[in-house]
């Protein structure tokens, strides 16, 4: 392993610890009011504890289907979408998944998930991504539309898209060098197209 796929394991690890600390934050919080004698709404943070309890393993599932290591799980089209549909709800954004139901490579399913992950990053202030699969002459093709308030790219995510190492990216633009290693591996290519203020459209080409 080079140094800079060292540098990319820390920084994906760097992003699955950020997306964790708030749910179990919020956890630790709640157990310690359901422990206060001065605190008289129990319930209230029961709820809390509970609400974040789901957030933490809609993310966990995500997060090990995405970076870690989920098997054959990664070719049902079910599984990818019931993981992240659970994830992307609970930051305020709506999947429409037209994928289908045939089963899928293993290694695209995980490259699907990522694409998803991009897709979230780019929303900011949630809104709705649309994910469909399509036949082109000599490739396979899945478009992905991000549509929501300022929906959009960050420097950072389109950083991680363009660079050949991972050396200075952040967590955000690691997951877009990642998504990338991953389409190349295919043999695929990754495009971007700002179609309009609040729609992104993201392309993964995947050559025959």
């Amino acid at each position: 392993m080079g140094q800079s796929d060292v540098r990319l394991a820390e920084l994906l690890a760097a992003r699955l610890c950020h997306d964790l600390a708030s749910p179990l934050a919020a956890i630790d919080n709640g157990l310690e009011l359901m422990t206060d004698p001065d605190f008289g709404d129990v319930a209230q943070a029961g709820e809390l504890v509970g609400d974040s309890v789901r957030q933490a393993v809609a993310s966990l599932n995500f997060l090990r289907a995405a970076y870690g290591s989920a098997g054959a799980m990664l070719g049902d089209p079910h599984y990818l979408q019931e993981v992240a549909e659970s994830w992307l709800t609970r930051r305020g954004i709506a999947l429409n998944w037209n994928i289908g139901t045939a089963g899928l490579r293993p290694e695209l399913g995980r490259l699907l998930l990522n694409l998803l992950a991009l897709g979230g990053e780019s929303l900011p202030r949630g809104g709705a991504l649309t994910l469909s699969a399509a036949q082109a002459p000599a490739a396979q093709r899945y478009g992905l539309i991000a549509e929501g308030a300022d929906a959009g790219l960050r420097p950072e995510m389109q950083r991680g898209l363009d660079v050949l190492l991972a050396d200075g990216l952040d967590p955000r633009g690691s997951q877009a060098f990642f998504l990338r290693r991953l389409a190349e591996d295919l043999g695929g290519t990754i495009e971007a197209t700002q179609e309009a203020p609040d729609r992104l459209s993201l392309d993964l080409i995947l050559r025959s």
